[in-house]
Parts: C-alpha cells; sequence; structure tokens
C-alpha cells in the first residue's frame, strides 16, 4: 500500500478538564513563528480565513474553538466556562503543542481573551494584532446591548421584539435583556433557536458598514442546523458572559505587563459593536502599540479596510518578530 501525502494541516482535541475538550487545527511552516488566533463571540468559532491576512510563509498559525462552541465538547456547555478556564486552555494549548512563544491575533472577544492571556503569561507572548477592541467593561457591554439603540433604533427594536416573542416580557434596560433571554436561550428549542438567530441578527447589523455586493442567495439564507448551531452558541455564550463573567479584572492597568511587546491596532471608525474609544484607550496604555483606526470600516473583520489594516499589521509584526 502507498504511503498517503501528508496533510497540509494537523488537527486534534485537546482535554483541558471539567469535562470540556477544545478543537484546535496548526497550519503553515513548521519552523516559523507561531501565531495563536483568538476568536470573537463568546460563543463564535475559529475562521479559517483569518489566515489570508497573514502572509502564508511568515507564519506558523494555530486555531481553536474556545469552550462549548464550534468542534469543541460539549456543545453549549456553559458550567466552567469563564475567562480563567479559556486562558487556562489556551497554556494547556500551547504546551501541548510543545510551542516556546506565540503571538496572538485577536479580533472582538478575541481582543479580551487575547490581552487576557497575555497579561497572565506575557513570558509566553510574542506580541499581538488585535482588531475591533472590547475591553468588556460595563459601559461597552451597556452599549452593546441598548445604548447603540440611538445609532440603530429600528435593529435594536427588532431585537427588543424577538425577546418580548421569546420571553413574553419586554426588556427596558440592559441587564433586564440579560435576565429575560437567559431561559429561552437555555431551552435550545425552537423559540430559543428564533430568540438566537434575532441575536445574531441584531449583532451582524450592527457590525458591517460596508455590505458585500453579492447579496447571499435565497437557499444560503434558509435556516440550516449548522446555522442555528452557531447562532445557539453565539447567543447563549455571550448572555452567560455579559451576565456572569463581565466585566473581569479591569483590563487596562494591567498591559504594563505586555507594554514592551509589540503590537498592533486596527479599528473600524464606524464599529457599532465595539466604539472607536475602546482603541484609543488601549494605545494610551501601551506607547508602543501602533494604532489604524479604519475610515469607512465598522466590525466586520473582512471590510476592506480592516483587511489592508491588519495585512499591513501582520506583515509589520513579523518583522518585529524577527528582530527579537
Amino acid at each position: 500500500m502507498e504511503n498517503q501525502a501528508p496533510r497540509d494541516f494537523d488537527e486534534g482535541m485537546l482535554e483541558v478538564g471539567d469535562g470540556h475538550s477544545i478543537y484546535w487545527r496548526a497550519q503553515g511552516p513548521r519552523d516559523a513563528p507561531v501565531m495563536l488566533v483568538v476568536h470573537g463571540g463568546p460563543g463564535g468559532a475559529m475562521n479559517l480565513k483569518w489566515a489570508d491576512v497573514l502572509e502564508p510563509d511568515a507564519w506558523r498559525v494555530v486555531f481553536f474553538d474556545q469552550r462549548g462552541c464550534g468542534k469543541s465538547t460539549p456543545f453549549g456547555k456553559l458550567e466552567h466556562n469563564g475567562i480563567e478556564a479559556l486562558v487556562g486552555d489556551m497554556e494547556k494549548l500551547r504546551e501541548a503543542l510543545q510551542i516556546e512563544r506565540w503571538a496572538l491575533f485577536g479580533g472582538s472577544w478575541g481582543t479580551t481573551l487575547a490581552l487576557a492571556y497575555g497579561v497572565a503569561h506575557p513570558e509566553r507572548c510574542l506580541g499581538f494584532l488585535l482588531r475591533g477592541i472590547f475591553l468588556a467593561r460595563r459601559e461597552d457591554i451597556d452599549w452593546f446591548l441598548w445604548d447603540v439603540r440611538r445609532v440603530f433604533p429600528d435593529a435594536h427594536r427588532a431585537f427588543l421584539d424577538a425577546i418580548e416573542t421569546a420571553s413574553g416580557k419586554r426588556p427596558a434596560s440592559a441587564p433586564e435583556i440579560l435576565q429575560l433571554t437567559e431561559a429561552p436561550l437555555a431551552r435550545f428549542d425552537e423559540a430559543g433557536t428564533q430568540l438566537a438567530r434575532a441575536w445574531t441578527r441584531y449583532e451582524t447589523t450592527l457590525s458591517v458598514v460596508n455590505k458585500p455586493e453579492k447579496e447571499p442567495s435565497d437557499e444560503a439564507k434558509r435556516p440550516s442546523a449548522e446555522a442555528n448551531a452557531a447562532a445557539i452558541s453565539m447567543a447563549l455564550l455571550e448572555r452567560h458572559y455579559m451576565a456572569h463573567e463581565l466585566p473581569p479584572a479591569p483590563l487596562l492597568p494591567q498591559v504594563a505587563r505586555v507594554a514592551h511587546l509589540p503590537c498592533r491596532i486596527v479599528h473600524g471608525r464606524f464599529d457599532m459593536v465595539c466604539p472607536a474609544d475602546q482603541a484609543s484607550a488601549l494605545a494610551a496604555h501601551w506607547p508602543g502599540a501602533h494604532l489604524a483606526i479604519v475610515d469607512a470600516a465598522g466590525h466586520w473583520t473582512f471590510e476592506a479596510g480592516n483587511v489592508a489594516a491588519l495585512r499591513a499589521g501582520a506583515a509589520a509584526l513579523a518583522g518585529a518578530v524577527k528582530q527579537t
């Protein structure tokens, strides 16, 4: 029997304790510096397209799905699912893959988690590429859940309509949104699924300034098991973290632990999920960081301006890492 050609990536499941196992995937040159991709959410999943903004030969790219989402198991489990646990999972993954140091590429919630890992393990970090900063302060959560209605009154009204349909009561504040969505999302039934999809539609609407020229086909718009699962994990875990895990210990006062490392920050000026003052605040605490505020761009990674700035940032970070 002929030997099969080796795959161009490695993957596996890593048991991290508390009944959780996380899925990981590594690709790219094995002798290159390592970039860990930290996905958003909470409750998102790895997106291999993120590697497209990195020079293909400059990095060994490691992806992973955080607890309870993507291909990690068990799906949607909230027990033992918090920031400290996720930071611990990242360190266990580094040890399992025998990586001495790595850079971190995070977006949105992924910036929160990347920074939390960095301040916990600065000696294991090469540098940071961060897009769409989310500092997870109370005012940042309140903006997403409530205050953004001043810019998107129609989308916010539709979001509240969905919550009222699922729970029987219309929320009158950000805390009430978290209170009233808990039970419906936890049921995993049709009503909970519809609420999860409404939550996802709301966040997507806030995320994109420049919509793709080609709208999805009618077939692509139809509900599917995969789309439902993605919506459930995003809404379920975002609500869980906003209600029980956030805000964390303030990140900005701890930035000094990693401020000696190179950092490239990319943020859309019209980001309605995570307003750009968060990126400015982070840069103010990180004197050596380079901040790119991208005009005519929002929260979505793949808006043209964000992609161009990320590619430039990734190339600059690669150059800085080579000098260390």
